[in-house]
């Protein structure tokens, strides 16, 4: 399975030699399921899906207590995604209260000239690291936005996908989301058309379903869904995924979340963001 992806805040991953994995994030979401013999879920805030099994019942209500005070923690994974040890931690994010770089309050996206063009955005963005580990999508994200919008004046826009909880596990998926950078491009035929453009994986504009069915173990269609909620209270399908739209200033699913319950949106890079995603995803200090 050729797939990315990890989200929500700041996040370090590191193996060791016996093949656990440690992740430094936040708790989004503890699910136990709803049948006899299910897995509980741990949907970390990088995009990680972290398992459980129903009879720790202990470690279930420490992790949804964590999960509701949101703090930091280093988790450490056996490489079927078991959580073995959870430690505190610092958060990585470090706040400057920078003032945002622009205001942008009414946001229209560019519609770029040809498939040609859009090409040559994916031929010129970053796409090493030079250190070991896998790096988030949602920093990858930001960098190729914010480097884009520099250098062209390109207005892009992000594409969530989220896949269902039942979908998690019925196929052992290791991930409840990916998101990349997605353009409006004229195409040939004169008509403009949605474009992703993962750079990590792909080195062409992709169609949604396409670059959908690219990151998936089994290919299903996505609903396109304009609230969070619309995906967050359907977990039991497993015959669909859910796209979601959003400007290049989202940077996770918690804006998403904030946007529909308190209105709050972006329209405009947050610098401590930016900062975070290009150190993380491209070992920068920008």
């Amino acid at each position: 399975m050729r797939l990315s992806c990890l989200l929500v805040v700041f996040l370090f991953i590191s193996k060791s030699a016996f093949a656990f994995t440690e992740i430094t994030t936040q708790i989004h979401e503890v699910d136990i399921g709803t049948r006899p013999g299910d897995e509980v879920l741990v949907l970390l805030k990088t995009g990680d899906v972290a398992r459980l099994n129903i009879s720790d019942l202990d470690k279930i209500d420490e992790l949804q207590s964590y999960a509701f005070n949101e703090g930091w923690f280093t988790i450490t994974l056996d490489e079927k995604r078991f959580i073995k040890r959870i430690v505190s931690a610092e958060s990585p994010v470090v706040s400057t209260e920078e003032k945002q770089s622009f205001y942008d309050m009414s946001y229209t996206p560019t519609t770029i000239a040809s498939m040609e063009i859009a090409t040559e955005y994916i031929k010129e963005a970053r796409s090493r690291v030079e250190r070991e580990g896998t790096t988030q999508c949602f920093n990858r994200a930001m960098v190729w936005s914010y480097e884009w919008w520099k250098r062209h004046s390109l207005r892009s826009m992000k594409m969530f996908i989220f896949w269902p909880k039942e979908y998690i596990r019925k196929y052992s998926f290791k991930w409840w989301f990916h998101v990349t950078p997605y353009v409006h491009v004229m195409d040939a035929d004169g008509v403009v058309k949605e474009r992703a453009l993962d750079v990590k994986w792909i080195n062409r504009p992709y169609s949604m379903q396409d670059w959908a069915d690219f990151h998936s173990t089994k290919d299903v269609k996505c609903r396109v869904v304009e609230k969070y909620s619309d995906y967050a209270n359907n977990p039991f399908y497993t015959d669909r995924c859910y796209f979601m739209r959003a400007n290049m200033y989202t940077w996770q699913p918690a804006d998403l979340e904030m946007n529909e319950a308190w209105g709050y949106s972006k329209d405009a890079f947050n610098m401590d963001e930016v900062r975070a995603a290009f150190l993380e995803a491209f070992n920068v200090n920008l």
